[in-house]
This record gives C-alpha cells, structure tokens and sequence, in this order.
C-alpha cells in the first residue's frame, strides 16, 4: 500500500498538530469568541478562493489546454474566487469586524503554522537537521509575532498586516525547503517548488530503486 511509504514520524507530528490545532481553536473561542464564530465562515471561504486558484492555475497549464472540461474548469475557478470574495468582503466590512479583529482572524491560522513548524522540525528526523532547525526558529518566531498580534490595536494595523504577511511567505520557503530536504533537492532550482504543492495534496513522492522521484496519487 501506498500509505506505508509514509514516514511513521511524520503521521505522529500530524496528530500531535490536529489536536494542538483543536486545543488552541478552543482557547481562541473562549478569547476572542466573535472571531472564532467569524473565522467558521472566513476560513472556508479563503479556502474556497484558493481552491479556485488552483483550478484556474491547473487549466492553463500545458499539458491541459486541449482538454474539453479546460473552460469548465476556469470557468468554476472564476464563480469560486468571485463567490469568496463577495461574502468575505460583506463579512468584513460590518462595524463590529474592526482592524484589530481583522488582525486575530489573520494571525490565528499562522498560530497553527508556527506550532506546525517547530513539531514537524522535532518530530521528523528524515529532514535534513539544518532545514529541521531553522523550521523550529522560524516557528517560534511566527507564534511570539502572531500571539504579539492578538493584542494590536488599529495604529498598528497595516504594519500587522505586512509582518504577518512576511512571516506566512518565510514559513511557506521555509516549509517548502524543509520537505524537499528528505529527496536531498533545493529550492535553489525554483522548478522543485512545484514538488512541494504535490507533497502537501494528496501525493506521496518517493525514490524508486533506480534512484528516480516517483510521484504517485493516493487512492
């Protein structure tokens, strides 16, 4: 089976990350409770918009142009995308959604990003130990600026908004880098990047006994 190719560390680090990640939701419910309500609806909805991406992304790549679902495809990726933003954007202009509470419903998710990194930098010794280190750091640093963020206030709104920003893009390098490290390849080649995007969907990589990357689907 496809799934004993799986890391029996790396099914450990994800059940130690659901049940952190439900912990800490619970903490944020009793905190900021019209933030966790808000994020029941917000959060699916980014998902919706990404998923539309994606779709999009997938269709105009080459070896999917002459299909005959490609139109259907974007078509769909387009009505997620727009479907998202009208409702976030209904959501956030209400008066009781303020800067700050717009802050926490942003620095959450990357409380769980953080918390991710440095589990999986402990936990999952097939990583190389530099990337394996430097996930640590950067998600110790992504939880003391996040937690940091939960008590903003509306002066700092924009700076909350670039920091937390960088911090999201430095842990997707960071966590990019740190995946390819267990096939000894580099984010140096941007070309490996597009590996990462299969490593956390439902793909498993591995190297077959001609030393080959085989990427296969989980059925």
């Amino acid at each position: 089976m496809m799934l004993d190719l799986i890391d029996k560390n790396k099914i450990r680090a994800d059940d130690y990350i659901t049940i952190s990640m439900i912990l800490m939701y619970l903490l944020y419910a009793i905190f900021f409770t019209l933030e966790a309500y808000v994020s029941l609806i917000v959060y699916p909805l980014i998902a919706l918009m990404v998923t539309g991406i994606l779709k999009i992304v997938n269709s105009l790549k080459k070896k999917n142009r002459g299909n005959d679902s490609n139109f259907n495809q974007i078509l769909r990726g387009i009505i997620y995308i727009i479907f998202g933003w009208f409702f976030i954007n209904n959501i956030l202009i209400q008066p009781n959604i303020t800067p700050n509470r717009i802050i926490t419903l942003i620095a959450f998710p990357l409380v769980i990003v953080g918390m991710a990194g440095i589990i999986k930098g402990i936990l999952i010794d097939i990583y190389s130990a530099k990337h394996r280190v430097l996930n640590i750091l950067i998600g110790l640093v992504t939880l003391i600026i996040s937690v940091m963020a939960f008590a903003s206030t509306e002066e700092n709104y924009i700076i909350y908004i670039l920091t937390l920003s960088t911090i999201f893009l430095i842990n997707i390098l960071s966590r990019a880098a740190l995946y390819l490290s267990e096939y000894g390849l580099s984010l140096i080649h941007l070309k490996n990047f597009k590996l990462f995007f299969y490593i956390i969907s439902d793909y498993i990589l591995y190297i077959d006994n001609n030393g080959n990357i085989v990427l296969s689907k989980i059925e």
